[in-house]
């Protein structure tokens, strides 16, 4: 016996169709085989190419000749697309089933659905999803959702179906994949909410029919399987970015008005537990994703307050009952303290989602990593950073720097009109995060540097699936000798190197589609995890990349060039393991893409990088180390730091016993290794010519020790334990425990809280030894010596020999940076040259017109060299300086040999007599001929564009500045034409005393540069946060009115409906009627509800259900 058509109410099927697959025929075959006698089939097309939808409404056809089929408006998501049911369907008399278009259903599924509705007086029911390739696997069995938006699955990851779920019960939330809605409540609550594209929708559809009254309930019975693959259908989409702006947006817009506030500051204290939690546990990027979210808020405040206001209505019950169906605490925080978690697993054909054990492994070896660098940092943190090496102090003005850089004059050294480097800019803009302290931020730099090369090595060896490769990797990257020898030394540049070199290499992974291969696949050989990916994600990861590297070079020039060549490196390596040319293609082409918008974020001030920025100057020769100690990557004084070799078995290691993605990764740790250890070492014994700092070249061996020991820990069970007894399992044992054995330098270097750096240095000595004497005028001091010394980026005058000019008063942070090359520094090397050669006895006078008051020769800077052992000066260097007449040596430190200059000339003079006439002529041998005099004027001059304004008499004025026209000084209003003086400075001959200032003409094309150059780094920061722009929207076509069903049509010639239209399903209205003629077996109508059990509670919810 049929069931009449007419006797039961319509079900239409609304299903948004993307793309499909093979699978899709599946699907659509499951929707032909409902036994239920009313229902009807819609499909929604967003394809927009004739010929592809076409294809697809055919493939609908041969299966469901009657369905309706319509091509969607524009570009919607899921939730929007779905809303067009209540344009294309009139009446309230019928169900809409709700559809994702990769589901299969139980031909007895919407018949199951339809009577438990009716049964249970619901106004939404939901089925019971499970695998699609595995049905004994559960799925989902409807969804909790506590008051932060966050749902929890109520089952087990993994849970084998058992019918341990079977019962009907309500629920907070069903999920979108499939659930069958009454017609009046969809049309009453306005469908989905449009402005969420995917991922939440589902829940606040469910959240706004709890509002209205209406139940909503599981319905075990029904069975429905699901492949759940949005995040691999569609990598175009920013997954994680959606989830969690949704997720605020949906608490945003439904919490009460009463408990909006507190849920609000609620929200913001969770968020930052959630990142401290997140970094222990290794979803750092999903806690970032939070903050971004609910920061993203405040600029989203009009739309949120216009969707309450659209919404009021809806709010018919009482938000305590709504409060009391939701979970308490977090899900969220709950969720990261799980025994498993869904990672993404890319196989031999095809990308998989499986559950990973998780532990508390992560959790412990990143508490005992932040321990020990907190402890071994702790004077550094109580007491202030020491001043060694390039811990010089911040600027204390952000305010000053921005001011600085938007000028466009360089006030360093001798001064010059260059742009200045971006990394001020990038300091100022830092400020923030520690609310412009910025020794603070000089602090965090330095020990927070140590902690993000940590965490970025955590996020890169995250391409190993297990955790124990990850642990491994990310401690021996975090564990060699290099950094404890960085930060008792103070070398600022390779620590943001260390830092920024793991971000780098996950990034251009990223690019090149490189992620996790499946660990269940242990019989193929596949080379490489490569995932399908999207052009929008390379274009995002690249963004990215570019950005990480426009910081790091805006700093350390030379990163471009050391980055260009890990590059290479990594798409090298990769061909010789055999691994696939297009991802050594992508390796190689995004670096070179990112070296390339580096460079540009950087400009103008990487125009000047090819004077000298991206070396170092000129070593004297072999510093003498062995290939052991330079292998060790640390310093000399170390605690036992040959035990850091051992790090180097598991590179050996790893090569020959790992198989498949592991040897490819093993590879290209070993080339990382070779290529620059070799480099390493020619560099230490001056074997080529190449000028830099070989520290610069450790991080990347530190990088490839590290993924060597995640590739052999990683692969022990499959590539050692899983193959016959031999010699591979003493090997992989060995390497293992010398990973042990390898840490315990950098362990020990923990002990003294400040890693060995010197109490006394060589900047605080200079600050003390070098007066701040207004009186006296503005001067510079010269420093010369060993290159290795100088406490500021020298030049090269020879090899072993460099030099130096700073500004008066304390070293700062911005000294470090390098200086253009200058009229000033061509008359410095030209004094220099005759001091070596004897040529002279008056090197003050050559040095006076440049403000020159005293000449510093370094022994010692506590760090690189010691009283106890000193660096051997350069033959003959303090013996010229002593012999010269107007350079006399005061009593300072044995670190330091102090000249103070006799001849000095102020920065900013008054020049009368024959040192007035003496700045007309240039030439060396006239300087030197003449008694210099000077009076102090103008102070200040020298601090940044030139400006001062003093009284002045009838002479010269002077400032030792290399000649500029753009320097001007006028008195009483009229203006002093500017000539060269001595042949390299600035001078004005005045012939009338009166009120002289000095004025600077900025170059007007400074703030083009400065406007574009930020344009520059707002687009690609837009870029790599994947924020889509629509500046030109896509124009949909007119959505005409058209009704395809009419639901009510059915009940004109039967009289009164069969149930109530209250859309609320029986809590707040009356009960729908029990009688229904549905044709199904007796059975199906027994309570599930033993006649002895717990009285229902508020609304006929069995209040054991509620759990």
């Amino acid at each position: 016996m049929e069931t009449d058509p007419q006797l039961v109410p319509s079900v239409v099927s609304v299903m948004v169709v993307h793309e499909p697959g093979d699978w899709f025929d599946e699907t659509l075959a499951s929707l032909a085989a409902q036994d239920y006698a009313n229902f009807r089939t819609l499909f929604l097309l967003t394809e927009r190419d004739d010929g592809r939808a076409a294809d697809i409404s055919a493939r609908i056809r041969d299966v469901l000749p009657s369905a309706f089929i319509r091509t969607l408006p524009g570009t919607i998501g899921f939730g929007a697309g779905a809303n067009e049911v209540l344009r294309l369907v009139e009446g309230d008399n019928g169900f809409f089933l709700i559809c994702h278009d990769d589901v299969a259903l139980a031909p007895d599924t919407v018949r199951v659905l339809v009577a438990e509705l009716f049964r249970s007086n619901a106004g939404v029911v939901g089925p019971k999803l499970v695998d699609w390739d595995e049905p004994r696997r559960l799925q989902h069995v409807g969804l909790g959702l506590d008051r932060f938006g966050e749902v929890d699955s109520i089952i087990e990851p993994g849970e084998f179906d058992q019918e341990q779920h079977d019962a009907v019960r309500d629920v907070f939330v069903l999920p979108s994949a499939c659930f069958l809605v009454r017609a009046d409540l969809f049309r009453t609550l306005g469908g989905f909410d449009p402005a969420i594209t995917f991922h939440g929708d589902d829940v606040d559809l469910c959240w706004r029919a709890h509002m209205t009254g209406a139940r909503v309930v599981v319905v075990p019975d029904a069975v429905v399987r699901h492949r759940e693959q949005l995040e691999l259908r569609r990598p175009d989409l920013p997954h994680r970015t959606m989830r969690a702006r949704h997720r605020m947006r949906v608490v945003a817009t439904l919490t009460g008005a009463s408990r909006l506030l507190g849920r609000s500051i609620q929200m913001v204290l969770l968020t930052m537990v959630e990142l401290v939690v997140g970094l222990f546990t290794g979803r750092f990027g999903e806690a970032l994703a939070s903050l971004r979210a609910l920061g993203g808020l405040i600029p989203r405040t009009g739309s949120i307050v216009k969707r309450r206001r659209a919404i009021a209505g809806q709010r018919i019950v009482h938000e305590r009952e709504v409060l009391s169906l939701q979970d308490r605490g977090s899900s969220r925080l709950t969720s990261y303290l799980r025994g498993k978690e869904t990672t993404t697993y890319v196989g031999a054909d095809s990308t998989v989602r499986r559950w990973r054990e998780a532990s508390f492994g992560p959790p412990l070896a990143w508490f005992l990593v932040v321990l020990a660098i907190v402890i071994g940092s702790r004077q550094f943190i109580r007491g202030g950073v020491p001043s060694v090496g390039e811990f010089l102090p911040f600027p204390e003005s952000p305010g000053d720097l921005l001011t600085d850089y938007r000028s466009s004059f360089d006030g360093r050294s001798f001064g010059s009109a260059s742009p200045l480097p971006t990394g001020w800019v990038v300091m100022a803009g830092a400020s923030v995060l520690t609310l412009f302290r910025m020794q603070a931020l000089l602090m965090f730099s330095i020990v927070g540097g140590y902690l993000v090369g940590a965490l970025g090595a955590w996020r890169l060896v995250t391409v190993f699936p297990l955790n124990r490769a990850r642990i491994a990797g990310m401690v021996v990257y975090v564990g060699t000798p290099l950094v404890p020898g960085l930060l008792g030394h103070g070398d600022w540049s390779t620590i943001a190197w260390y830092a920024a070199l793991p971000w780098l290499v996950h990034l251009v992974r990223r690019a090149a589609g490189l992620e996790p291969a499946d660990p269940t696949v242990v019989d193929l050989d596949i080379t490489d995890g490569i995932a399908p990916v999207g052009w929008r994600h390379r274009v995002r990861a690249i963004g990215f990349l570019s950005l990480v590297l426009g910081v790091a070079t805006a700093f350390v020039p030379v990163v471009i060039v050391l980055w260009a060549v890990v590059g290479l490196v990594l798409g090298v390596a990769t061909l010789i393991a055999g691994g696939s040319w297009k991802v050594a293609a992508w390796l190689s082409g995004a670096t070179a893409i990112s070296v390339v918008v580096a460079f540009v974020l950087n400009l103008p001030w990487s125009l000047e990088w090819m004077q000298g920025a991206l070396w170092s100057p000129e070593a004297s020769g072999s510093t003498g180390r062995s290939i052991a100690d330079i292998a060790t990557l640390g310093t000399d004084d170390q605690r036992f730091v040959v035990l850091a070799l051992a790090l180097y078995v598991p590179v050996i290691a790893a090569v020959a016993i790992t198989r498949a993605w592991r040897f490819t990764w093993s590879v290209r740790a070993a080339a990382l290794v070779v290529v620059f250890g070799a480099a390493l070492i020619a560099v230490e014994w001056d074997v080529i010519g190449l000028d830099i700092d070989p520290m610069l070249l450790a991080p990347p061996i530190a990088l490839g020790l590290a993924l060597s020991a995640s590739a052999i820990a990683g692969g022990f069970g499959t590539d050692v334990l899983a193959r016959g007894f031999g010699w591979r399992q003493p090997v992989a044992v060995l390497a293992n425990l010398a990973v042990i054995v390898g840490l315990a330098p950098a362990i020990l270097a923990v002990g003294n809280g400040r890693w060995d750096a010197p109490n006394t240095t060589m900047a605080s000595l200079l600050a003390a030894q070098l007066p701040d004497d207004p009186a006296a005028g503005d001067y510079r001091a010269l420093y010369v010596g060993d290159p290795r010394l100088l406490p500021v980026p020298g030049r090269t005058f020879q090899p072993g020999v460099a030099y130096a000019v700073t500004d008066d008063g304390p070293l700062e942070f911005t000294d470090r940076f390098y200086v253009p090359d200058t009229r000033g520094d061509e008359a410095i090397e030209e004094a220099l040259a005759l001091i070596a050669s004897g040529s002279t006895l008056r090197a003050g006078r050559l040095l006076a017109p440049l403000g020159i008051r005293y000449v510093v020769i370094p022994y010692a800077d506590g760090a690189n060299s010691t009283t106890a052992d000193p660096l051997p000066l350069p033959d003959g260097l303090v013996a010229a300086f002593e012999n010269q007449l107007d350079l006399g040596a005061i009593y300072g430190p044995p670190s330091l040999e102090i000249f103070v200059n006799q001849a000095f000339i102020p920065v900013g003079a008054q020049l009368t007599g024959a040192s007035a006439e003496a700045s007309r002529i240039a030439g060396e041998e006239n300087l030197a001929q003449v008694d210099l005099e000077a009076q102090p004027s103008m102070l200040g001059v020298d601090t940044g564009p030139p400006t001062a304004a003093n009284q002045v008499i009838p002479g010269v004025v002077h400032i030792g500045i290399p000649y500029d026209e753009r320097i001007t000084l006028t008195v009483d209003g009229d203006d002093v034409p500017g000539r060269p003086g001595f042949g390299v400075t600035t001078a004005f001959d005045v012939d009338a005393a009166g009120t002289g200032r000095i004025t600077y003409d900025r170059d007007e094309s400074r703030g083009w540069w400065t406007a574009t150059q930020l344009t520059l780094w707002f687009v690609v920061l837009v870029v790599a946060a994947g924020a889509r722009a629509p500046f030109v929207r896509r124009r949909s076509g007119p959505a005409h009115d058209e009704t395809l069903i009419d639901l009510d049509e059915q009940w004109d010639d039967h009289g009164d409906t069969v149930y109530d239209r209250d859309p609320t399903g029986g809590i707040a209205g009356e009960a729908l009627d029990p009688t229904l003629a549905i044709e199904v077996p007796d059975e199906e109508w027994l309570d599930d509800v033993p006649d002895d059990g717990p009285d229902d509670g508020p609304g006929g919810e069995p209040t054991e259900d509620r759990s």
